[in-house]
């Protein structure tokens, strides 16, 4: 019975002790499943957000290639309508080489005809110089017949201007003297214009000096000869500072009428006015067409007289007389 009873417990020892072997091994092994399964449930949480990320990824992706599409259709209908204008421009090449062309032998003309018209324009200068010098010519023989003494139906008007001259030059001497102006006033050429006037009117130190010594002269010529136009006195750089009352008008708002009736204070530095204000001869008489504005010209002799203040040439007293016909 004890021998029975030591196998027993011998049994029972090796079934402890394997059971213990048994629960050790177990024991590490679920120490090393446990351990295991941390490392997969780390590497499962890095997969997790590995895939959240290339989630966001594919849908940046997705929404870039959307925009891409859109942008490659724009393109394709940008590439449609260039093709559009390389056919339409093809289409309109043809008329627009034969227009070319065209301009081309329009060009050819036309420089043909500016070489014309140079050439024209040489030919009347020439001819202008000529008539000039013709001109010239004619009123030297009638200044040279003037002087020699024999009477013509002008040789009155010009006793008469040459001496109307003189009072004009006593005058400015007299207003120099009683200090009412000063010679450096009379010899002024600083032609300042008056705003808002058209044609363009201008103003002198002398000036207001004119207007009042000239005009009792200068409206008496008027009634001397019955084909007086005009009388007035002008500087020698054409400017005319006082006219006769009739052709003094305040400017109104039409530039054609000023022309013909506000010709005072006016510079007339055309071939006659500057001629007539800068003859130191006894007279100077001329021919020439009077432009009374909007294309409408009055034929006239020009007579003229040097005025002199204090042996100074200041320019000369003008008579418009018509042409006895």
């Amino acid at each position: 019975m004890a021998a029975h009873a030591g196998e027993a417990d011998r049994g029972f020892a090796v079934v402890a002790d394997a059971v213990k072997q048994l629960a050790d091994k177990t024991g590490t092994v679920s120490r090393d499943i446990v351990s295991r399964l941390e490392a997969l449930r780390s590497i499962v949480d890095k997969l997790q957000k590995q895939n959240a990320d290339n989630e966001l990824v594919a849908n940046a992706a997705h929404q870039r290639s959307t925009e891409i599409d859109g942008e490659l259709q724009k393109f394709t209908g940008f590439s449609q309508t260039v093709a559009g204008m390389i056919s339409e421009i093809e289409r309109i090449s043809d008329p627009v080489e034969e227009t070319t062309r065209a301009c081309s032998t329009v060009l050819s003309k036309v420089s043909e005809l500016d070489k014309q018209v140079h050439n024209s324009a040489e030919m009347l200068t020439a001819a202008s110089a000529k008539i000039d010098r013709l001109v010239s010519f004619s009123e030297n023989v009638i200044g040279e017949v003037a002087e020699s003494g024999i009477e013509t139906e002008d040789t009155p008007l010009i006793r008469h201007c040459i001496a109307k001259a003189g009072e004009v030059s006593t005058l400015f001497e007299q207003a120099i003297r009683s200090g009412a102006m000063s010679l450096s006033d009379l010899f002024d050429e600083n032609y300042t214009p008056i705003r808002g006037t058209d044609p363009l009117q201008h103003m002198t130190r002398f000036t207001q000096h004119t207007d009042r010594l000239l005009p009792p002269i200068q409206e008496a010529m008027l009634e001397f000869d019955p084909r007086v136009t005009f009388c007035a006195a002008i500087d020698r750089n054409g400017y005319l500072p006082t006219h006769n009352y009739i052709y003094s008008q305040p400017q109104s708002a039409d530039p054609v009428w000023n022309a013909g009736n506000c010709r005072n204070r006016r510079i007339f530095n055309d071939r006659t006015g500057l001629a007539a204000g800068r003859n130191t001869r006894p007279f100077l008489l001329q021919t020439y067409r009077r432009d009374m504005g909007g294309g409408n010209f009055v034929l006239m002799k020009d007579l003229s007289a040097p005025i002199v203040v204090n042996g100074r040439h200041w320019g000369g007293l003008r008579i418009g007389f018509k042409i006895a016909v």
